[in-house]
């Protein structure tokens, strides 16, 4: 009787401490210099990463590709600046993100919205914006796509247009804490308005929050 016990318990035990086995993911991220900003010095700004983190491991990038990485290391992140399509969405060319497309990731994150000022637009600028989706699910209909509003505040269009075609999440909280944002880090005003270190992080703990809620992963 006291070996079926002690046999029950061990195999309770080794049934507790089983690890959840998560699949690995190819990401993609779409965004902005937020995203992915390449070296400038002409506005103090020497990275290749994510601007303003001090350092490449310190962008929201980097850091939702070290929390996949921890649940399976074969996951793949791709991350792809396009301001361009926020700037010029009127004739931006989609074949440009063919490759990616083609990759077939199984979650997209859509990262931008602060680069929109055509606000005239707004039609024009939402029917691109579909277009763009619509581009991505080519030969991939089940992707997952995370919309992630503007950084910045006053960017109301944008952020209406993304949060009605897929999952979405507002970033509208963080501009109005100061040290979110990169002041007294860099000589030019532009790259001190982008995300600090902190910033960073507040931003891939949201989206990491929302795959979570919404069992992307």
């Amino acid at each position: 009787m006291i070996l079926f016990l002690q046999g029950l318990l061990f195999a309770c035990s080794k049934k507790e401490v089983q690890k959840v086995e998560y699949p690995a993911h190819k990401v993609l991220i779409l965004g902005n210099s937020i995203t992915y900003a390449p070296a400038n010095p002409s506005i103090d700004w020497n990275g290749s990463w994510g601007m303003a983190a001090s350092v490449a491991d310190s962008d929201y990038v980097h850091l939702i590709t070290s929390r996949f990485k921890a649940l399976n290391n074969s996951t793949t992140v791709d991350a792809v600046n396009i301001a361009e399509f926020e700037r010029e969405f009127d004739t931006y060319n989609f074949d440009k993100l063919k490759a990616y497309r083609d990759a077939k990731p199984d979650i997209i994150i859509l990262r931008i919205g602060e680069n929109f000022l055509r606000e005239s637009e707004a039609g024009l600028f939402e029917a691109k914006y579909v277009e763009l989706l619509n581009y991505l699910k080519i030969n991939n209909p089940q992707v997952k796509i995370l919309a992630v509003g503007s950084f910045w505040t006053l960017r109301d269009v944008a952020n209406a247009v993304m949060s009605k075609y897929t999952n979405y999440i507002s970033l509208s909280s963080l501009e109005s804490v100061e040290s979110n944002m990169a002041f007294g880090l860099y000589s030019d005003l532009g790259v001190q308005l982008h995300p600090s270190n902190k910033g960073m992080k507040a931003i891939s703990d949201m989206i990491w929050a929302e795959m979570v809620k919404n069992k992307f992963l």
